[in-house]
């Protein structure tokens, strides 16, 4: 390629003065059809050839060809109908990835504090929706454990039918040890891999509630290492997992759960920079954390990804944010 390179510009040397116009026209021109020919997508309705069909929003608008639906990059997307462009949205990413507060997101981008919040969500739930069409597969050697948070009313007017009052931040459970008060958040995490994390119960989970958690995240190599709670029998009856007591000495050694335990320092300390979750987020939270503890730097990027995914499953409206897959228990 250098040697055809090096003997065009020779050519171009030796070539009169009055043909360069013509010759840089001619370059020009093909750059700009093979740029189209890259930027046009295909036709996310039909899978059709596209062609340019103007703006909308300052935002490209494609026409299919074949079936003659208009479109744009983001139709079928995380991010349809959305009046902002790729900056915007990957800003809303690396701040939620960091923690940043809505307040200062909002005013950095010159969105309200509504929108903010919208698009936010509708990041967590194209996370969410993620792991249910590919589920985290925890394999090989796994700690598994639970940690509580309080539950939190956050954003809501706390009435009488709620049956406490308002609580300050950072206040403690009215009941003492692991009661009703406290949101159970299910956790396993491998040595060396993923780690996930949900919500489905209140207080101690049972067999049941472990069960659902885990079904279908378990691989067929895996070993769970547990704490000997009496709920984790459901992994080996229910989900095919052999557990380890780490509590009592195996094969003349003892395991240990530090990995998950981290795990939890990460979960609480987030929740704590973020002054309490909504309890009925909380599964939407937990798919970001379960991205983010011990991620690299490129996670913002592979979430942006995911939002650009042409599958309208992502697809989440204002109504979705405020009423998909909330915790109701």
């Amino acid at each position: 390629m250098k040697g055809k390179i090096k003997e065009l510009i020779e050519l171009v040397h030796k070539m009169p003065e009055s043909c360069l116009d013509d010759v840089i026209e001619y370059v020009e021109e093909k750059i700009e059809e093979h740029a189209q020919e890259e930027t046009v997508p295909a036709c996310p309705h039909c899978g059709g050839i596209a062609k340019r069909n103007g703006h909308k929003d300052d935002k490209q608008r494609f026409k299919c060809n074949a079936c003659g639906k208009t479109f744009m990059k983001t139709t079928h997307t995380a991010m349809s109908y959305s009046h902002y462009g790729e900056a915007v949205w990957k800003q809303v990413v690396r701040d939620s990835v960091e923690g940043i507060p809505l307040e200062q997101t909002a005013s950095g981008l010159g969105l309200s504090r509504e929108t903010a919040f919208t698009m936010r969500h509708k990041i967590l739930l194209a996370l969410e929706t993620e792991e249910a069409l590919q589920p985290t597969i925890l394999d090989g050697v796994c700690e598994m454990d639970d940690t509580f948070v309080l539950e939190s009313l956050k954003g809501t007017k706390i009435t009488g039918d709620h049956g406490r009052k308002a609580r300050l931040h950072g206040a403690v459970a009215q009941k003492p040890g692991v009661s009703n008060e406290y949101i159970c958040i299910s956790t396993g995490i491998q040595r060396d891999g993923a780690a996930y994390c949900h919500t489905v119960t209140r207080a101690a989970p049972s067999k049941d509630d472990l069960t659902a958690v885990f079904e279908g995240h378990i691989g067929e190599a895996a070993l769970a290492l547990c704490d000997g709670a009496a709920s984790y029998n459901a992994l080996p009856e229910n989900c095919g997992c052999p557990t380890v007591n780490v509590n009592e000495e195996q094969a003349g050694k003892f395991y240990h759960i530090n990995t998950v335990n981290g795990l939890h320092s990460f979960i609480k300390e987030t929740y704590t920079h973020y002054r309490g979750v909504a309890t009925k987020y909380l599964n939407r939270y937990n798919a970001l954390l379960s991205k983010a503890y011990r991620c690299g730097s490129d996670l913002a990027d592979d979430i942006y990804n995911i939002l650009c995914a042409n599958n309208a499953q992502r697809h989440r409206t204002l109504r979705d944010v405020k009423s998909l897959g909330l915790l109701d228990i």
